[in-house]
């Protein structure tokens, strides 16, 4: 197994996304510290996998997973996460977003269907400051042409979480790798 099968994550996110995230990390072998949920479907999902929830980033039992983790995970968190947060994770923060390459911010989808852009994505970047913001690791694109509903475009969207989850592992496995050889 690769290093990321043993990355210690801390976790947030809501909705169906989110629990395709957290799923997708468990099931990729990753240790979940603690997560902060948003939605109580995810939540029950969490606990009954024996996954210490919380409400907030902020909230202290959090932030002390967060010291020992190696990443930050989001998927649809509701929280700015700021700098002094994002330092605390060995290899930073990863978000998820759709549409990351042209909506930014809150509502992409929605803005999406809105001006009729039926180029979908969902895209992992690690985490900065200002929303929304870093370098992308991974982006995957799926074309949600007649789609008249934001639920129709996100249910199309949810395997790709799954599989830039992945990726954007792999690209921390690689960074993993190359902090183990500068500090030996």
């Amino acid at each position: 197994m690769n290093s990321t099968g043993n990355l210690k994550i801390c976790f947030m996110g809501g909705n169906q996304a989110g629990m395709v995230g957290a799923l997708t990390l468990l099931s990729k072998g990753a240790e979940m510290l603690s997560a902060v949920s948003y939605t109580d479907d995810l939540t029950a999902l969490l606990r009954s996998l024996r996954i210490p929830v919380h409400k907030s980033i902020k909230e202290k039992g959090f932030i002390e997973k967060l010291k020992i983790s190696d990443l930050l995970v989001s998927v649809h968190g509701k929280e700015m996460v700021g700098e002094d947060l994002l330092k605390l994770p060995k290899f930073g923060a990863v978000n998820l977003h759709p549409y990351l390459y042209k909506y930014k911010g809150a509502d992409p989808v929605g803005r999406a269907l809105k001006d009729r852009e039926f180029k979908a994505s969902v895209g992992a970047h690690l985490m900065e400051e200002k929303v929304d913001e870093g370098d992308v690791l991974a982006e995957e694109f799926i074309d949600v042409s007649g789609a008249k509903s934001v639920d129709e475009i996100y249910n199309r969207l949810y395997p790709c979480y799954s599989r830039v989850i992945l990726k954007a592992l792999d690209a921390i496995d690689i960074k993993a790798k190359n902090y183990a050889k500068d500090t030996a």
